[in-house]
């Protein structure tokens, strides 16, 4: 489980992404989505996945945090020039666009994830056990990022490059980029907010949640 998490508990942890994306994202539209998220999905409960990162009660709204935090790092690197005297200074444009993109990529994971009892050997002794783990059942399947994109512009308008890396934030892993990889490739040339989502999304899976899958 997430250390912050751990120590914050849900309920905290809820709230701190809700005030982060009020205080960033001031569309039309923003406290109805967020609303929606908090009242009629089990966003702020779900986890990011059925197994590795984020298997747990909470995980998807800590995984949304780490990719937020690490859009927002990867942005300021990516704009700082080689001789300037310090970091970069994100406009308000661009950290509206960082909250938007880090805290709704994922979305579409609300409501597919279904807790249920599982059995497993524990390892260590041998002995089969009891645990709770996550069966994947998507009641609206149009795609990943697909979802996501169709979902968030329900109830605010989204820029060019903000649906673009909505679409293509699961980058090659996408199961459309394993057939044509032409729509991805341009997507990315099109906009630097595709490959930084991406490897924000990649950074916080693989780096910061290594090892909360439970």
């Amino acid at each position: 489980m997430s250390d912050f998490l751990e120590r914050n508990g849900l309920q905290t942890v809820a709230q701190h992404f809700k005030d982060l994306f009020l205080a960033s994202v001031h569309r039309d539209g923003a406290e109805e989505l967020l609303e929606r998220l908090e009242n009629e999905t089990d966003f702020f409960e779900a986890p990011a996945g059925a197994k590795h990162h984020g298997a747990f009660p909470g995980g998807l709204v800590i995984h949304s945090l780490n990719v937020y935090r690490r859009l927002r790092e990867i942005t300021i690197r990516d704009l700082t020039k080689e001789d300037a005297p310090g970091p970069a200074t994100l406009s308000e444009q661009e950290e509206e666009t960082v909250a938007i993109l880090g805290l709704l990529h994922d979305v579409c994971k609300a409501g597919v994830y279904h807790a249920e009892t599982k059995r497993r050997r524990n390892p260590e002794t041998g002995v089969w056990e009891d645990y709770l783990g996550y069966t994947f059942r998507d009641p609206l399947p149009l795609g990943h990022g697909e979802k996501s994109l169709y979902q968030i512009a329900r109830f605010i308008r989204l820029e060019d490059h903000e649906a673009l890396a909505i679409r293509w934030h699961m980058g090659a892993y996408d199961t459309a980029a394993r057939t044509d990889l032409r729509d991805l490739s341009a997507a990315m040339e099109a906009t630097p907010w595709v490959w930084r989502l991406h490897e924000a999304d990649m950074c916080a899976a693989h780096i910061d949640e290594r090892g909360t899958d439970e």
